[in-house]
């Protein structure tokens, strides 16, 4: 998401609205209650509080299940749910009406994936694996450049809204046709590969390579204002539009997969790979240079800072942390520097903290508070304090996630931007980037997962074959070097790898460690060398 199209409407609650966006009053936001606890500081309005990060994911991917209107016509458009081809949504009156901005396909395919994956890891609900399997097909069929272009088999990342071929984000005069994010292709790449990982489909993977070969041919020498790939390139001709961008943690992902699969051209990805994890080290990491403009936003030059290209930076790392040897300094860094350039600075009249809970702009060329990047900023400071055990960083990430768990009505329906008037929510970020943050946060802090119950919390690896039963949990891990974070209602007896059990074991070997949540509950970490099935079971 970037620029977001600010409404000269105010749709639905907002209307209701009079401090900020979605705050009725002193006493209610986002049509809820504030509930405060004794410090007076922000707690879930849901009850029980002790699932009220569970139902804020149900009910969200609930609403997508149940809530969105087909697009209006005519034609094949009309066959289709709204998030297909449009970028958001306004409320009118609860009536679901699409955004006539932009589509943002580069932002919601990926989101929307890791959302999904994780929701049925956590679950065993694969509906919503196949919801997003439909987006990723349509966006093979009809988003792919020709073999002819400059830059041949690469996803498109943006389309006009409303329009069913997906051939760049033109309405607005900021791009031209053909126009794409580099960095977002590298990111539906990634998906590509995930995708063939959990339905085995060999069309997934063989446009996984495509993306990653002409990722490959196209990389560049970086430097302090050139990128080691252009931010945003027209795909038919190669006239690059915007020579600078920071968010390659995609196309780094990309690369891993497929260089410990050893499919394709592994050398060329591991030279490019090398090289632009060198450039990432010598000059964002140390400049602070996190630039962007997500798929809508026409930017040049190294000025538009953007929270998600530094959160990605940070999410990556706490799962690789031997990707940067200084990392116990970056993680760290990485969560002040959200805080200095989007927390603490705010859009006009909009406040950086409420309640207790730091809140998080988006962009530098849109400033307004974001419960999506709020999310990230939780996420971050979650993975840090599980690394630490510094309280500072779990009491900012409760607190954020708590705002995080209003910007919704009960029935799942978002509230992008609650304090900012006119901001529509966007499908890629309220129902993909938020949610997914909440996993790092149970994985990092399992406390704050639903007591009595049987929860796989988080993965960096796509995990299949998913299975809940009494005191016993199975899945499938489908890439080798992971690590699963459950939450269980037994204190597993045995874990076994493709039949074989593994034992409590230290960092670089197969084993798994326990710790007493209390009541019954334990908190679980599987860290595994190889692939394959796991069986987690009490007797």
């Amino acid at each position: 998401m970037s620029s977001k199209q600010i409404s000269l409407i105010l749709f639905g609650c907002l209307a209701a609205c009079n401090l900020f966006g979605q705050q009725d009053s002193l006493n209610t936001f986002c049509g809820h209650p504030v509930v405060l606890d004794a410090q007076s500081k922000i707690v879930p309005w849901s009850t029980p509080r002790s699932r009220a990060y569970d139902q804020f994911l149900r009910i969200r991917w609930n609403f997508i299940k149940t809530k969105v209107p087909n697009c209006p016509g005519p034609g094949l458009r009309s066959s289709y749910p709204q998030y297909y081809f449009y970028c958001a949504f306004k409320d009118s009156s609860n009536l679901l009406l699409p955004d006539g901005w932009m589509n943002d396909v580069g932002e919601k395919i990926p989101n929307w994936f890791e959302s999904a994956r994780l929701y049925y890891a956590y679950t065993g609900d694969i509906e919503p694996m196949n919801i997003t399997k439909g987006l990723v097909d349509y966006s093979l069929e009809h988003g792919i450049t020709p073999s002819s272009y400059s830059w041949p088999n690469f996803p498109q990342t943006a389309s006009d809204a409303g329009e069913t071929e997906f051939r760049g984000f033109t309405t607005a005069k900021r791009f031209s046709a053909d126009d794409v994010q580099v960095d977002h292709a590298g990111d539906i790449g990634a998906t590509y590969y995930r995708m063939y990982l959990f339905y085995g489909d060999m069309k997934y993977k063989t446009a996984a390579i495509k993306v990653a070969d002409a990722l490959a041919k196209k990389a560049r020498t970086g430097n302090g204002t050139q990128s080691p790939w252009p931010y945003v390139v027209n795909m038919k001709s190669g006239k690059i539009i915007s020579d600078y961008g920071a968010n390659w943690f995609g196309c780094i992902r990309l690369f891993d997969m497929l260089i410990a699969a050893k499919a394709g051209d592994v050398n060329a990805y591991k030279n490019v790979r090398a090289k632009v994890r060198e450039w990432l080290l010598q000059y964002p990491m140390r400049n602070g240079l996190w630039v962007d403009g997500h798929t809508d936003n026409r930017i040049t030059g190294t000025d538009n800072l953007s929270n998600m290209s530094a959160s990605n930076a940070g999410l990556y790392i706490s799962d690789n942390p031997e990707f940067d040897p200084g990392w116990k300094n970056t993680l760290p860094f990485l969560i002040k520097w959200t805080e200095d350039n989007f927390v603490f600075h705010s859009a006009p009249g909009e406040p950086s903290t409420m309640w207790g809970a730091n809140i998080v702009s988006e962009q530098v060329t849109f400033m307004p508070k974001m419960d999506y990047q709020t999310a990230r900023y939780a996420a971050q400071c979650a993975r840090w304090y599980a690394v630490t055990g510094d309280t500072s960083y779990r009491e900012k990430a409760y607190r954020a996630l708590n705002w995080v768990t209003y910007c919704n009505d009960e029935t799942g329906k978002a509230f992008e931007s609650p304090v900012s008037k006119g901001v529509n929510s966007w499908w890629s970020d309220c129902y993909g980037e938020g949610p997914r943050m909440f996993y790092h946060a149970l994985g990092a802090v399992p406390e704050w997962a639903p007591p009595g119950e049987d929860r796989i919390l988080y993965s960096q690896s796509v995990l299949k074959n998913v299975s809940y039963q009494s005191k016993k949990v199975q899945y499938t891990a489908t890439e080798g070097n992971g690590t699963e974070f459950l939450r269980l209602a037994f204190n597993p007896a045995a874990i076994t790898l493709n039949g074989v059990k593994i034992s409590p074991g230290s960092a670089g070997k197969e084993g798994y460690a326990v710790r007493d949540l209390g009541n019954g509950d334990y908190a679980v970490r599987i860290m595994r060398i190889r692939a394959g099935d796991v069986v987690v079971m009490e007797f």
